[in-house]
């Protein structure tokens, strides 16, 4: 099977409108302002986004409470970890529902060992595999972004490792680029993920920067550049030519926007302002339990997107 083609409908899908919720919310004056992306697991398989409104794990039914809401597309961080079943499940609700796949982890069973920092020849062997099964899993599903992060390793020092990164992401760019598959390059603070290698959002930029590839971009990760770097619209107005993928969650507690210290409205409409147009994704957990949390971090989200 040719799975390019379960999405050659979702483009005349995307043309004659929205899904059926999409559209009520924006005859209720409601449109999202930007492409809002929910999460289908934020931390395991079982830690969907709105897992007590839709009442069940499955991730197709997450993608349909997406749609209803007006959502433009869906993350996943797990998806390499679905059977290919499922991932075949994801891609045809995507492409029913005119939704977009936005990240997924390309190395999501090794994402904290120093792979990327290294020159040695194993290394690279694993980088290559872990690519192959990447352009694999990103045909199910229409994807493009593949959140690329690594460890470090601390016999090494840090900047020959992002050499190293940098130059192992310049051999594998051309195999990404013939497949569609974007390399996301996404910071981590060290705060709470400690021993990673890139942890400031200017070694990103600098490693993009310098592999030069179109299939080499920056995941602008607010949640993580708030607490490792701050000053958020600075960074995002300096290196928005980079930018291919938005991440967001507020700080402290990695929770719903609205619930810590960032003023969303002002950072997002600063986003459109320099012309950012991709998914911005809804990578946090809530800060209140049960349906009433997540029925209140919808609210909020609009409340919020009335501002921008």
């Amino acid at each position: 099977m040719n799975r390019r083609d379960l999405f050659k409908g979702a483009a005349a899908t995307a043309a004659i409108g929205l899904s059926a919720g999409g559209a009520a919310a924006q005859a209720a004056g409601q449109a999202w302002r930007v492409r809002f992306a929910t999460h289908l697991g934020l931390t395991s398989l079982d830690t969907p986004l709105f897992k007590e409104t839709v009442g069940s794990l499955d991730p197709v039914a997450h993608i349909r409470f997406a749609a209803e809401q007006g959502f433009a597309g869906v993350e996943d961080n797990f998806l390499k970890l679905r059977p290919a079943a499922d991932q075949e499940r994801i891609g045809r609700a995507l492409a029913d529902t005119g939704l977009a796949m936005g990240a997924f982890v390309g190395n999501i069973e090794g994402w904290n060992k120093p792979l990327w920092g290294s020159n040695a020849p194993e290394e690279r062997d694993q980088l290559r595999r872990d690519l192959a099964s990447t352009i694999e899993a990103a045909k199910w599903v229409n994807g493009q972004y593949a959140t690329t992060i690594t460890g470090l390793d601390p016999r090494v020092p840090r900047a020959l490792q992002l050499a190293a990164m940098t130059e192992n992401l310049k051999r594998l760019a051309p195999e990404a680029e013939r497949a569609g598959v974007v390399l996301g390059i996404e910071t981590l603070n060290d705060r709470g993920f400690p021993g990673m290698l890139v942890n400031h959002v200017t070694d990103a930029y600098a490693v993009v920067k310098a592999v030069g590839s179109p299939a080499v971009k920056l995941v602008f990760d607010i949640h993580h550049i708030q607490i490792q770097d701050g000053d958020v619209i600075h960074h995002l107005e300096t290196m928005a030519d980079e930018v291919g993928l938005v991440q967001v969650a507020d700080n402290p507690g990695r929770a719903e926007l609205g619930s810590g210290e960032l003023n969303w409205a002002n950072i997002l409409r600063r986003l459109n302002a320099v012309g950012y147009r991709g998914l911005v994704e809804l990578e946090h957990r809530m800060s209140r339990p049960g349906r009433e949390g997540e029925e209140a971090a919808l609210r909020d989200l609009r409340a919020i997107n009335a501002l921008i």
